[in-house]
């Protein structure tokens, strides 16, 4: 009991933190600031190995602090919840930054950064701008968790942008689609072979948990804001489809941003 205490009882004392409260503002200023140093000192004067070692070690690091999570949701339901399987859109960057530097090819290795820095900083973004019901657990380290896990991956995008010089051509969000449809289908398959081989037997799911990777599993509801309504009323393919046209669009106009930012920075840098 002393060490599932040890894991699972650290809650904030009084008043836990909300959105653009003190908490979520320090983090944002820590963001900025990691982000300024780590491209100051390694993405300007750079190469690919510093590329992948910076890519690599925010990877592991967002691996130990996700077995950390897993091992606490565990520890406080006395099972393993499998709706916290961390397969969604903003878990997805861990594996790519884990596996992206081990590879050779540098063509796939390249599309992967490119996933990083596109669908992956939209993710980042998204949740620090407006981490919203993330901040609904009284518990410090979860908390911890939510806002480095996203901070991080904001870095590893910014990051990526400014080493590769990311942020030319829309032709890097239509690569990074690339991956991006593949780990849908992943998610598909899985959740489609998991339900019928397990969670939809009583007797094997005792606990009644949901398996839905990327929120697109066909037996449950969704809860993304539109996508969700879509997908009452037409046919799982049109859903996925819908799905990947939103995620690649909102991808899309954040990159347009990068590539408006970048070339504000080159037109400053020629009038000097």
């Amino acid at each position: 009991m002393l060490f599932v205490d040890l894991i699972t009882d650290w809650r904030w004392p009084n008043v836990r933190p909300t959105v653009f409260g003190w908490y979520h503002i320090m983090w944002i200023i820590i963001m900025i600031l990691v982000v300024v140093l780590l491209c100051l000192i390694f993405a300007r004067k750079h190469d690919s190995k510093t590329d992948d070692r910076v890519i690599f070690f925010i990877g592991t690091m967002l691996l130990a602090i996700e077995i950390y999570k897993q091992i606490f949701y565990t520890l406080k339901a006395g099972h393993y919840q499998w709706y916290i399987f961390p397969f969604q859109f903003c878990s997805i960057p861990m594996y790519v930054a884990c596996i992206a530097p081990l590879i050779k090819n540098v063509k796939v290795k390249e599309t992967m950064y490119k996933f990083l820095a596109s669908f992956g900083l939209l993710a980042g973004i998204a949740v620090m701008i407006y981490p919203g019901d993330c901040f609904n657990s009284w518990y410090v380290t979860i908390l911890i968790h939510t806002m480095l896990w996203h901070a991080s991956i904001v870095i590893m995008g910014v990051y990526l942008i400014v080493a590769k010089g990311y942020g030319k051509s829309i032709k890097e969000v239509m690569n990074a689609s690339i991956v991006f449809t593949i780990i849908l289908m992943i998610a598909v398959v899985a959740n489609v072979l998991a339900y019928n081989l397990y969670f939809k037997d009583p007797t094997l799911n005792i606990y009644n948990d949901k398996f839905y990777l990327m929120y697109v599993s066909p037996y449950y509801e969704t809860p993304l804001p539109i996508l969700s309504n879509i997908k009452e009323v037409a046919p799982y393919p049109i859903f996925l489809l819908c799905y990947i046209l939103a995620f690649v669009i909102g991808t899309s106009i954040l990159w347009f941003i990068i590539k408006g930012i970048r070339n504000l920075i080159e037109a400053k840098e020629k009038n000097k």
